[in-house]
């Protein structure tokens, strides 16, 4: 077997094409050269690596590339061969627009951003369905309506079906140092049922003072507004979490219905609240009476410290999610509460969800007992980390004079430099991104007074590799 050992490839300087495939058409040039005959095997993937000063994740992105349109083949231990045979290409989308109604609308009332351009969708991390354990859930299912199915159908919990909160009860306690009765969890829908519950039941109409972060998740602060009268406080956020200085003038100036945290993955910047600062938040809960509503959806994507509701379970409201592990479509979210407040969120759950939905609940708890939602974390995990490290590389290499980030659990914080310094350029540049098709959000999105911010948050783990590595091509 004749091995390329001493193939010298270079990348073309200045090319705005995606990394991997900048390797890739170093290789197939190679191959039109001559350099690399059919059936002679490329060198290895690590050799390649080193030479090139990329990652190993990001040659094997190139050869499964060239691979897949007939460049290469594989072979098991034995690594990638040129055929000698020729790539082949494929195509595109389509569009749709609704008729007006018959009657006038209310003025404030604002549509849902169109995706009609939107090729990937970046503005913040979430499941990738393709990673989903469908066959795992699929039996769960079945199992669920054939053993319990007209249970199931016609089941009402309040608090959602009891097993589940059984099965999420043992997870929090192994996973996140939170100890907890299983009549103190809700089942829910989403993170923004679990704020309107809260805002309803502690705040309602008598309105009342919220501190959010900020820069924060504006989606956060609309739910609020939507379901009582708040007035919103931001309290602004370093390396550290937030500024409990700024916490603290707040609430000399008057009580505080409801303080909003994302403690061990801030939205948006991906930091950590400090060990210290925790202590002092807590502290200050307990004196002035107010509660916190820690917002923990990206957990299970990192290596954090206990929450705040293992911290202090009588101050702590604390929201955690199963989509993010699974896919957007599977809604599932819970909320761990004080035993004292867990009745009363109840009754509110049941005019915004009376039935829930009892057989997904059961297909879920038979998936925490048949160890699949341990396995599927593991999964998310590890492809996360693979999409963190393909995204580095590849802005290093093409914006790394002009960009610098921050990797989060599920997203990058990234800031402007050099000339994207200035946030009036940086606008623009997130303009041009969306208008190739690529959703990012101005940094002024992010604000609580809406000022200009040269920064924008970069979801990473619903996409590949390498098509990571695509939009930051296509970026540039």
């Amino acid at each position: 077997m004749k091995r390329g050992n001493d193939l010298e490839l270079n990348l073309v300087p200045g090319s705005h094409a995606p990394l991997y495939l900048q390797v890739a058409e170093a290789i197939t040039e190679a191959i039109l050269q001559g350099r690399l005959h059919p059936g002679m095997a490329l060198p290895s993937v690590r050799v390649m690596s080193e030479r090139l000063s990329v990652t190993v994740n990001t040659i094997l992105a190139a050869l499964r590339e060239l691979q897949s349109q007939g460049w290469l083949t594989s072979q098991e231990r034995c690594g990638f061969f040129v055929t000698g045979t020729h790539p082949t290409e494929a195509g595109h989308p389509s569009e749709n627009k609704p008729d007006p109604p018959g009657f006038d609308l209310p003025a404030h009332l604002r549509p849902v951003t169109s995706t009609a351009n939107v090729a990937m969708d970046l503005s913040d991390g979430c499941g990738d369905a393709r990673l989903a354990p469908f066959q795992a859930l699929g039996r769960a299912y079945q199992r669920g309506l054939r053993l319990k199915g007209a249970q199931l159908m016609g089941t009402r919990d309040p608090l959602g079906l009891s097993r589940l909160r059984e099965a999420l009860a043992n997870h929090l306690g192994s996973h996140r140092s939170l100890s907890v009765d299983p009549d103190r969890i809700l089942i829910l829908r989403s993170t923004s049922m679990a704020v309107t519950l809260v805002a309803q039941t502690l705040i309602g109409s008598q309105g009342g003072v919220v501190a959010v972060e900020n820069p924060g998740h504006p989606e956060v602060w609309e739910t609020l507004r939507q379901a009582c009268t708040a007035n919103l406080r931001s309290v602004p956020v370093d390396l550290e979490g937030v500024k409990v200085d700024a916490l603290e003038a707040i609430l000399e100036e008057g009580p505080l219905k409801l303080l909003i945290l994302t403690p061990q993955c801030h939205f948006p910047t991906g930091g950590r609240l400090g060990t210290p600062r925790r202590s002092q938040v807590l502290e200050l809960s307990r004196r002035y009476r107010f509660p916190i509503l820690e917002l923990d959806a990206e957990h299970d994507y990192l290596s954090a410290p206990e929450s705040l509701a293992a911290l202090d379970p009588g101050q702590v409201l604390h929201v955690g999610s199963l989509s993010r592990i699974f896919a957007p479509g599977l809604r599932v979210s819970y909320l761990v509460v004080p035993s004292a407040l867990a009745a009363l969120l109840a009754r509110a759950k049941q005019h915004l969800d009376w039935q829930g939905d009892p057989a997904q609940e059961w297909a879920l708890s038979e998936l925490f007992l048949d160890g699949e939602i341990q396995r599927q974390i593991l999964r998310v995990r590890k492809a996360a980390g693979e999409r963190s490290e393909a995204l580095q590389d590849a802005l290093r290499h093409g914006m790394g004079d002009c960009l610098k980030w921050r990797s989060g659990a599920m997203a990058f914080w990234m800031e402007g430099k050099g000339f994207l310094s200035d946030p009036l350029a940086f606008n623009v540049w997130v303009k041009a991104c969306q208008a190739r098709g690529m959703k990012l959000r101005p940094g002024r999105y992010y604000q609580l007074d809406g000022a200009d911010l040269a920064a924008t948050r970069l979801g990473f783990t619903a996409f590949t590799p390498e098509e990571l590595q695509k939009a930051v091509a296509m970026m540039r």
